[in-house]
């Protein structure tokens, strides 16, 4: 007769699978190979771990409180960088791998361009600073 309610508050579930769907705005993704943002209408942009050479901190908007900050990836060709916008979907896994791959990345650079006020132009990382090398 009270079925219904074991049912309600019985902690076996049946198992759905997990889908996790496709971001709809801009966000960024990367793997062993690329860095690539996806921005709705435009086509991917993407930069290898091995051809990257720099990555700073720079603002957009520099009027706003607090300021647009953006990832400024820099490739060898240096013509067509990536500018990832902070906060978007998957720049937090972006930013542990960055650490976890990039020998010498300033972390400090970071706390302090998160805390800065105006224009923001900050060097996180860079393929020849501190001997560093890019992992991949």
């Amino acid at each position: 007769m009270l079925d219904w309610l074991r049912r309600i508050f019985t902690t076996e579930r049946p198992q759905r699978p997990v889908s996790i769907p496709e971001p709809q705005g801009v966000h960024v993704r990367h793997d062993a190979e690329l860095i690539t943002i996806k921005v709705p209408g435009a086509p991917d942009h993407s930069i290898a771990w091995d051809n990257l050479e720099s990555v700073a901190i720079v603002s957009g908007d520099a009027t706003a409180d607090p300021p647009e900050l953006f990832w400024l990836l820099l490739g060898g060709d240096r013509r067509r960088p990536l500018l990832v916008p902070m906060g978007v979907p998957g720049e937090h896994d972006l930013v542990h791998a960055m650490q976890a791959r990039l020998d010498g990345f300033d972390n400090m650079s970071v706390v302090e361009a998160m805390s800065a006020k105006g224009r923001v132009g900050f060097k996180v990382w860079n393929v020849d600073s501190q001997g560093g090398t890019n992992e991949s």
